[in-house]
């Protein structure tokens, strides 16, 4: 539960529908989660096999804010979007969120990040939300321009601990409600 702000599963843009993963998801995931770029850059360590994907779907399964990111063209998931407000990780205050997203190499540059960050941070402000902030890897300037089309601004840089990267410099950026 995200500090009572319980988002729906299914959000729908029209291009993109954000819905929970489901175990048909598994191979899919695999082909873009397996990409070492996409994991670097995201912080975690690339999908070893479809089992690392199965398992990383029951565990986004029990958790509310995790969504396939599937494109109506395509017909499948082209990335992942997520919402946390786990107040031990990151939040300023009670109703902050933080969200992340990547999106599979073969489907960059088509605006489903973009498209997709908006409607999450529309909906998670409709649910509660006070506050959304996004991280993303020094030097990820993909991340960053979405982040920045999607009305965030840049707000602190920080260095953290990674079991996967190491010791990394984050950069954080926030949009407030009505900003």
């Amino acid at each position: 539960m995200m500090n009572s702000i319980i988002l729906p599963d299914l959000i729908d843009t029209g291009r993109l529908i954000l819905r929970r993963w489901t175990p048909e998801d598994a191979e899919e995931l695999f082909g873009m989660a397996s990409d070492p770029e996409i994991g670097t850059s995201a912080g975690w360590r690339p999908h070893q096999s479809v089992h690392d994907s199965i398992y990383a779907i029951e565990s986004w399964r029990s958790s509310n804010g995790v969504y396939a990111i599937v494109s109506r063209s395509y017909g499948r998931p082209v990335g992942c979007i997520e919402a946390h407000a786990d107040p031990d990780i990151l939040r300023k205050g009670p109703r902050d969120v933080e969200m992340g997203f990547w999106i599979g190499r073969r489907y960059w540059g088509q605006g489903f990040a973009a498209e997709a960050l908006s409607a999450l941070m529309e909906t998670a402000f409709s649910c509660g939300a006070s506050r959304v902030w996004c991280q993303c890897l020094e030097g990820n300037i993909q991340s960053a321009r979405v982040m920045e089309k999607c009305g965030m601004s840049f707000h602190h840089r920080s260095v953290s601990a990674n079991d996967f990267t190491g010791e990394v410099i984050v950069c954080y950026y926030v949009i407030k409600k009505g900003h």
